[in-house]
């Protein structure tokens, strides 16, 4: 027996250990994850470790965690500091909650509308600027435009579109019967928005999230504006109406299921 095998692990051995195929340690090998402890110059047969064994068993914790090659090798390379993989680990917790989240406004049945205080996400969109009242001309302007991103090639985010209101009625309990400015914003992935795109800064809002057709959103708004003035909260920005679900999601979504997220940007004390 070649002494240099002494003690180590053919791969067959190993995969077993690990409860993975020999090819799974080939292709750790090929992403430069894994290198064997010895490789026979004659016939190119791997043999293994125990730290060999150790460190596959973390690159698979760290697999079923979601991260992807090149993040499993740099905790490896920057000699096992967790700090960097903590923060990916933290943002996809935080995604993960926003999604449950969603999944649960989307669960809600018959009309709703419900307060609270949160914090917005730092988003990146692509504008422009209309002019209207009826929710129907805003879906029209919303859907041309997304329309248009799309045809120009941007890559859309996962967020999910919304408008920006320039309006104050609401603030004075009342709700204007005259067409107002407004902003569709179609969420784009940073890294490859467009140079014109808009990042509107992660904020704290007064939110009112109202879950039925369109028919009380009136009623959601001086809701807002009520919460606003109880609480002595100050609008730093102009209002969002966020379309969690609706009109645009799907021509089979029951109108009686839409959601939408009413914010007021707030100055922080």
């Amino acid at each position: 027996m070649d002494d240099k095998i002494k003690g180590l692990f053919p791969i067959t051995q190993a995969a077993a250990a690990c409860g993975v195929s020999r090819s799974t340690l080939m292709r750790m090998e090929e992403r430069g994850l894994l290198t064997p402890a010895y490789i026979s110059e004659s016939n190119g047969w791997r043999y293994y470790d125990n730290h060999n064994i150790t460190r596959i068993l973390q690159i698979q914790m760290f697999q079923s965690m979601g991260f992807n090659t090149k993040e499993t090798s740099t905790y490896f390379t920057q000699g096992g500091d967790a700090v960097e993989l903590l923060a990916i680990l933290e943002d996809k917790l935080n995604l993960l909650q926003r999604n449950v989240e969603e999944l649960r406004i989307r669960s809600i049945t018959g009309p709703d509308m419900s307060v609270q205080i949160m914090t917005l996400p730092e988003t990146v969109c692509c504008t422009r600027r209309y002019i209207g009242l009826a929710w129907q001309e805003k879906y029209n302007a919303m859907y041309d435009f997304f329309h248009e991103c799309v045809e120009n090639g941007y890559v859309l985010s996962q967020e999910p579109l919304f408008l920006v209101n320039e309006r104050t009625d609401y603030l004075e309990e009342q709700i204007t019967t005259e067409p107002y400015p407004f902003q569709v914003c179609v969420p784009a992935l940073p890294e490859s928005a467009p140079e014109n795109a808009v990042r509107f800064p992660s904020c704290k809002v007064l939110s009112v999230l109202y879950c039925g057709d369109y028919s009380r959103i009136d009623e959601a708004w001086l809701r807002l504006g009520r919460e606003a003035r109880e609480r002595g909260l100050v609008p730093a920005a102009p209002p969002r109406i966020i379309g969690i679900v609706a009109s645009y999601t799907g021509r089979e979504i029951d109108p009686g299921k839409y959601c939408s997220r009413l914010v007021m940007p707030v100055a922080e004390n």
